[in-house]
């Protein structure tokens, strides 16, 4: 699959980065005492979807999703210790990210975010049942993602758009173009940028 990067209009003209650290400020960490707390949503431990909002009050969200149905998976072993590899880490093919605020759904339905901001697809992710959390790179963006942080999502998109002349430090409308005019590698698939409708999209303050 090609990567693609969709946006709001009005982050036409910021970079990947700077929207990251708006995000970022604005998540904080997961809130495991809001009234939506996200989770899969297909069941306890599996799904197309992996989603949770932000804490303190926070209406950021974060919606992880996979093309494969219940492609997505939680390993908890209460036989094993919290902090072994081998427990409490996510498998299973991560192929899109959602960034923006209001969360809702879950519960046997699809997530979506009321206002949406963000999405990068085509992540081409995967890590096969007992990984574990180290190297595994569905764990890495998915769980730094629960703790406010893009680290890890940064390094996935970095290396997807160097085929492409750009990066996260790149604004969305450069990324935007050069995913249209195609890869400067011969190697990589071609692959094209959306806008999304400004009216539609604008990020709630």
């Amino acid at each position: 699959m090609s990567v693609s990067v969709t946006y709001s209009a009005s982050f036409a003209n910021i970079t990947v980065d700077q929207y990251f650290t708006l995000w970022s400020t604005g998540f904080k960490t997961a809130d495991h005492n809001a009234s939506n707390t996200g989770g899969f949503n297909n069941g306890s431990f599996d799904g197309d979807q992996y989603a949770i909002r932000g804490t303190n009050g926070s209406n950021y969200a974060v919606i992880a999703e996979s093309e494969t149905a219940n492609g997505l998976h939680y390993v908890f072993n209460p036989a094993l210790p919290a902090s072994n590899n081998l427990n409490h880490y996510l498998w299973g093919e991560l192929d899109s990210v959602q960034l923006g605020n209001g969360l809702q759904g879950g519960g046997g339905s699809d997530y979506s975010l009321s206002t949406f901001a963000v999405s990068f697809e085509g992540l081409d992710l995967s890590a096969a049942q007992g990984a574990g959390r180290v190297g595994n790179d569905v764990h890495n963006v998915i769980y730094s993602l629960m703790q406010g942080n893009t680290d890890a999502l940064e390094s996935v998109l970095d290396n997807l758009l160097a085929d492409y002349g750009v990066s996260t430090d790149s604004t969305f409308a450069a990324i935007s173009s050069a995913l249209a005019a195609g890869p400067s590698s011969a190697l990589a698939a071609e692959a094209v940028g959306v806008q999304a409708l400004p009216e539609d999209l604008a990020l709630a303050a």
